[in-house]
């Protein structure tokens, strides 16, 4: 009997912990936000995401927003115990360095190019700037636990409390 009752007890604990969704963020009221307003979606964009299809995967995205400029580095990070228990991210060069821009202020982008000609700043985008040129996506959706962009939706993730 108390073989069964370890075993039972093992088999729990080894499902707790391969448990991907333990690491996701939920919240009793999650709400869209208004993506029309910079200020609001740079602080719900502050954190740690995961791509919807890749719970299970050991990446995550770092959006490190600072509020002043509302810019950070769009960075993949991995997620494991090593690097929770160290402290320590394993160092990366030339992040690509993406900017919240609204139709306040895009004066700064090179209109002569015809990529941008085509994009409509009617909310709030990304502008990435990055080795490989630069480019702008449109926000399609954010919420409290939810972000989508380039058709990709992101689940807000608890990530590195060191990171915080």
């Amino acid at each position: 009997m108390r073989n069964i009752l370890g075993i039972i007890i093992l088999t729990l604990l080894m499902i707790n912990c391969s448990n991907h969704k333990k690491d996701l963020v939920f919240v009793k009221n999650d709400y869209e936000i208004d993506l029309t307003n910079i200020d609001s979606v740079c602080k719900n964009l502050k954190g740690f995401w995961i791509p919807e299809k890749l719970i299970n995967g050991e990446m995550i995205l770092w959006l490190d927003m600072n509020e002043n400029n509302c810019s950070c580095n769009w960075e993949i990070i991995p997620f494991n115990d090593k690097i929770r228990n160290e402290k320590m991210l394993p160092m990366k060069s030339c992040p690509t360095v993406a900017t919240l821009i609204d139709k306040n202020n895009v004066s700064h982008i090179d209109f002569g190019s015809t990529e941008y000609d085509l994009v409509q700043i009617d909310s709030v985008h990304f502008e990435y700037v990055g080795l490989g040129g630069s480019s702008i996506s449109k926000i399609e959706y954010l919420s409290k636990t939810k972000f989508k962009i380039n058709g990709i939706t992101y689940l807000r993730h608890k990530g590195y409390e060191f990171l915080e």
